[in-house]
């Protein structure tokens, strides 16, 4: 009976050994399978990269886009770095945000989000600006957008392609949007929001009317204006200068 299970045992033992070898074996055919197969992919002429796709484009010109991703071309559309191009064409002053993405075999999509501009910077000369505060170069285009011109300005603070961080260029985008929030069509109206030591002055030459805001308590104030604008009298609606600087009151009279 000791012998019967000693054979038994070395029977058992053969048999886990030949599975070990057997699964070793396949494990050895699939990695070098997979090494095949990622060497073909990796070099194969058919997924080199043919064709940029580019969506969404406005403003910019496309050849320059097209030269940022030049490079693309030719390369293996497995192995580009999507993150590293899409970080390359975010850069662009004008392009809020971008993505980029593969289409086999040979095409590469890239779809971006341009910046809209909001108002007009007059600092030494004219800048777009975004609600975000971006400054962005002057083109074409520039000399016929019907936007609000915001003076007061320095020109050291308005640098092409980066975030303006003048606080009063922040709340003369905050004032606009609330004006946008509240006053309906008053905010295209406005020709231009003036920003100095004194807050903020918003002029709209189609109501011929000058808006005096201060230095705070701009959404407040304009919310209180634009409540009280349609019970406005006759006498008042005439006057050329609307102080909405007091807490409880709302002046009006011809001259600043």
């Amino acid at each position: 009976m000791a012998i019967d299970r000693t054979r038994r045992q070395k029977r058992t033992a053969v048999r886990a050994s030949i599975k070990r070898l057997l699964a070793a074996a396949a494990f050895s055919v699939l990695v070098l399978s997979s090494l095949h197969l990622y060497n073909y992919l990796t070099t194969a002429e058919w997924l080199a990269v043919e064709e940029i796709q580019l969506e969404g484009v406005c403003r910019i010109n496309p050849a320059v886009l097209e030269t940022l991703l030049d490079d693309i071309r030719g390369q293996n559309i497995l192995l580009i770095s999507l993150d590293r191009y899409t970080q390359r064409i975010a850069g662009h002053p004008r392009i809020r945000e971008a993505t980029i993405r593969r289409v086999l075999p040979n095409r590469v999509v890239c779809r971006v989000e341009e910046r809209e501009p909001v108002a007009l910077i007059f600092a030494g000369r004219f800048f777009e600006v975004d609600a975000y505060g971006m400054v962005l170069g002057e083109d074409d285009l520039s000399q016929v957008l019907d936007l609000p011109i915001i003076t007061g300005i320095s020109k050291d603070d308005a640098s092409e392609g980066r975030i303006c961080k003048d606080a009063r260029l922040q709340d003369a985008l905050e004032t606009l949007e609330y004006c946008k929030r509240f006053g309906g069509r008053f905010a295209q109206d406005i020709s231009e929001l003036k920003v100095g030591t004194g807050g903020i002055t918003i002029v709209s030459l189609k109501e011929n009317s000058t808006l005096l805001l201060g230095d705070s308590d701009y959404e407040n104030r304009l919310k209180k204006y634009f409540l009280l604008r349609d019970s406005i009298t006759e006498q008042e609606q005439s006057a050329k200068v609307i102080d909405l600087r007091f807490e409880d009151q709302v002046v009006f009279r011809n001259k600043i």
